[in-house]
């Protein structure tokens, strides 16, 4: 009886278990589609929804304001009945009752309106649910078909002696990123060409009939054209800024900490130092990406008024601080929950950012007294290599 393993056999279940994950991904992935694809209905429903509420409630104020006039009418007549004729208090009664009819049904309408509402906003928040759900089993399972395919090994073979739980932390990094900008695609250009398509059909009927109508159409659709241009222009600036070429690494940060100010209304104090050895592209980028990161954290956790970047300049590493005035965490716990829950975005991910590039990073925070984040990151990766 032979030992030996059938290297080609081997293989060919190898490659037959890659094809059935695979498969079963497009299919998660095709349910991710229609889950947001009915995200979006649920959400136009209830804003559907929360304007008829407020139709209604409009309805129900100027119904109680009536009923209290005719109210008051019918108890005038009542009063006076010697100088009423019959037919003047059985229209008082009348219109007293048909107002209160209207009024119970509108605030009976208000009240199911506002049932459906609550029962809407379960459901979208049940579709997020769902949508992360899902996302998160395809980002799992991406990361599986590429180990098992070994595109894992060239990851490791950079990184050295750390081995393969970073080369898997390399990986799932790459993937989050694929599937930030996929849903940034989806939400925005995406959305607005589906729009322009439609808006051109309805163009082209409208112009048949009215041109001058057609044209005013047209105009609104030139500015969704260029509002999808602008996002898609903003993701293609995300992906590489080519400001990082063209105007070098402290201008590209300054610009984009300037814009990000303006649009969350956080003052935000940059300073940066002089450029003493050129600076590795790959590092550039790194560095550029760890100020959107730590800044996009800023925004959604520390409820911040002001925030203060240095970057510092040696001839073998730079140092970027980041303060914030914010509402503090507690470090040591907060890591240990997005470990715990498998979460390899936001802090976690700045973390294998820098150590990708096997950078150090130091984070000081209290709860009340704001946060400091400082990180130290080569020029260029040749400066790890010799020591």
């Amino acid at each position: 009886m032979s030992n030996q393993i059938d290297i080609e056999k081997v293989n060919d279940i190898m490659g037959e278990i890659i094809s059935t994950i695979d498969k079963s991904k497009n299919q998660l992935l095709d349910i991710v589609e229609t889950a947001r694809e009915e995200h979006e209905l649920l959400k136009n429903e209830l804003s559907l929804i929360k304007s008829e509420i407020d139709r209604v409630i409009g309805e129900v104020d100027r119904l109680t304001l009536k009923d209290k006039m005719v109210r008051n009418k019918l108890a005038e007549v009542s009063k006076a009945f010697k100088t009423h004729s019959e037919n003047d208090i059985k229209r008082a009664y009348d219109a007293a009752s048909e107002v209160k009819v209207e009024l119970m049904s509108a605030n009976k309408e208000e009240q199911l309106l506002k049932i459906r509402r609550t029962a809407l906003e379960m459901s979208l928040k049940r579709a997020i649910k769902n949508i992360q759900n899902a996302e998160h089993v395809v980002h799992q399972v991406t990361i599986a078909v590429t180990y098992l395919k070994g595109e894992i090994l060239s990851a490791i073979d950079e990184i050295g002696n750390e081995g393969m739980a970073m080369g898997v932390r390399i990986l799932e990094a790459q993937e989050n990123e694929r599937m930030r900008i996929s849903r940034d695609i989806h939400d925005g250009p995406a959305q607005q060409i589906a729009s322009i398509v439609m808006k051109a059909d309805f163009c082209e009927r409208i112009a048949k009939q009215d041109v001058d109508k057609g044209l005013a159409e047209l105009s609104e659709l030139k500015d969704q054209a260029r509002k999808a241009l602008k996002e898609v222009r903003g993701i293609i600036h995300d992906l590489r800024p080519m400001s990082l070429d063209d105007l070098g690494l402290n201008e590209t940060v300054e610009t984009y900490t300037m814009d990000f100010a303006k649009e969350n209304d956080i003052h935000i104090n940059v300073k940066t130092g002089k450029i003493v050895t050129e600076i590795e592209p790959i590092i550039k980028v790194a560095v550029y990406r760890l100020v959107q990161e730590l800044l996009n954290n800023i925004k959604k956790h520390s409820k911040c008024k002001n925030v203060s970047i240095q970057l510092e300049y040696g001839t073998k590493y730079l140092r970027l601080t980041v303060m914030d005035d914010g509402i503090g965490f507690d470090v040591e716990t907060t890591l240990e929950y997005l470990k715990k829950k498998h979460i390899s975005y936001g802090l976690l991910g700045i973390y294998d950012r820098v150590n990708q590039f096997k950078g150090e990073i130091n984070i000081h925070s209290k709860l009340s007294e704001g946060t400091t984040v400082m990180i130290k990151l080569p020029v260029n990766r040749e400066v790890t290599k010799h020591e």
